[in-house]
């Protein structure tokens, strides 16, 4: 019998568990992403990928991907900002605290809906797969 993969959601329910877990679980962050979403909340203002590759101490294009995935998931922004001398440059930044708990709320409500859909077809679903280990 195969052996069941241990459940990622053991670790946003231990008793010790931290804000860092839940985003970890629900975002799927990994530590580099982390780091970066928390550097730009404590900073408060935006930052070049040049100034968030020196504070992690990473190359710029880990940075990069990594801010890419924190923008694709709505937390952190990305503005366009022109310079005097031609040419333009990024910066990145922290959605505010407020919106990001309501972000957070909205993803733990799709999880717990999720649940909710598994347990009304856990029936239905545990017969099939049943009848479909004694098939072997």
């Amino acid at each position: 019998m195969e052996a069941l993969p241990t459940s990622p959601i053991k670790t946003i329910t231990r008793v010790n568990s931290t804000v860092k877990d839940l985003f970890i679980y629900l975002y799927d962050l990994s530590s580099l992403e982390l780091d970066l979403l928390f550097i730009l909340i404590k900073n408060k203002k935006s930052m070049t990928l040049e100034e968030l590759a020196k504070k992690v101490d990473r190359d710029k294009s880990s940075v990069f991907r990594s801010l890419q995935k924190l923008v694709g998931l709505g937390i952190c922004t990305k503005e366009t900002k022109t310079l005097k001398e031609g040419g333009y440059y990024h910066a990145y930044g922290a959605i505010d605290i407020e919106s990001f708990k309501i972000e957070t709320e909205k993803r733990v409500k799709e999880l717990e809906d999720s649940f909710h859909r598994l347990l009304r077809k856990f029936e239905e679903d545990m017969g099939r797969a049943i009848s479909s280990f004694y098939q072997r």
